[in-house]
């Protein structure tokens, strides 16, 4: 089975002014991010917008990028949902299509016991022979994984091979290193660019964090400079992905003031949202602007 790790950002989804995706422009901004030395790109994602999609949507999307994209870099698709009818037909759509994995976020907005959590995800796991990464992200969920849960999952079910662990406590990112007992070639990632530089020396696998969208060469350089023991170097670029999570206090939800910023650096002019997001406001997009001016991306 595909190992998946490395920088793999959370590819944002962008709309065109009919508030449809515009896969034109998706291309662009997988061209721009390849170019980079990503490692994969992560579709569907928070900062995918994937629940304000439909299926059909998600399906006919992540077959044009996944046929575009062709081998060049890993294609992580999310395939949660609040109904699980929707995931499976979806983890069949992208499994068929070519993925090379998916990230699988726990049902939300109704908080589930830990023992139903566990036998989802043993469905899921049991209907596909694609790698799963379990996407924890309590603050949108309201449920929390903890090492000791993902172990059990892991070792139930061989192909969940990761977490991502979107959360604010470092040591709580560090304890999932603890699940390499049941799986060593298993990868945590890192979704906040802050925790980069001590998870590298504790060795984490990855990260799939929303600044990747707009300054993809700072994780990317972050990341190769420290597997190559270089950490003078990786914190050189740490320091430039801490600079940019400033970004991230101009909307929210803050993947709004990231999409502003590939807009100026990628698309060269704006973007359209759909409901319920806005575009940002004046203030808003000229806080983006110049701090992509102060971090040397325009």
């Amino acid at each position: 089975m595909k190992r998946l790790c490395g920088v793999n950002p959370p590819v944002i989804t962008i709309f065109d002014e009919h508030h449809k995706v515009d896969i034109e422009a998706s291309k662009r901004q997988a061209d721009f991010l390849i170019s980079k030395g990503v490692d994969g790109l992560a579709y569907l994602g928070t900062s995918g917008e994937f629940s304000i999609m439909t299926v059909e949507e998600k399906k006919n999307f992540i077959n044009e990028m996944i046929k575009y994209v062709n081998g060049r870099v890993n294609v992580i698709v999310g395939v949660g949902d609040t109904c699980l009818e929707n995931t499976m037909d979806l983890l069949k759509f992208v499994e068929q299509a070519g993925a090379d994995g998916v990230l699988l976020i726990n049902p939300y907005f109704s908080v589930y016991s830990t023992d139903m959590v566990e036998a989802y995800f043993g469905y899921v796991a049991s209907h596909t022979s694609l790698p799963i990464i379990i996407y924890n992200f309590p603050d949108l969920t309201g449920y929390c994984f903890n090492a000791d849960i993902v172990a059990r999952i892991v070792k139930a079910n061989p192909n969940v091979v990761g977490i991502k662990d979107t959360i604010a406590d470092f040591n709580h990112v560090l304890s999932m290193q603890k699940v390499k007992e049941i799986n060593p070639d298993f990868s945590v990632f890192s979704a906040y660019e802050n925790q980069a530089m001590g998870l590298l020396v504790c060795g984490v696998d990855g990260f799939i964090n929303a600044t990747a969208n707009f300054a993809p060469e700072y994780t990317v350089n972050t990341y190769q400079s420290a597997k190559r023991g270089d950490f003078n170097e990786a914190a050189k670029w740490f320091n430039k992905m801490v600079e940019a999570m400033d970004i991230y206090a101009y909307s929210t939800p803050l993947f709004l003031a990231c999409k502003q910023a590939m807009y100026y650096r990628v698309l060269h002019h704006d973007g359209q949202e759909r409901l319920p997001a806005l575009s940002l406001d004046a203030t808003a997009k000229a806080n983006v602007y110049n701090k992509m001016r102060d971090l040397e991306l325009l």
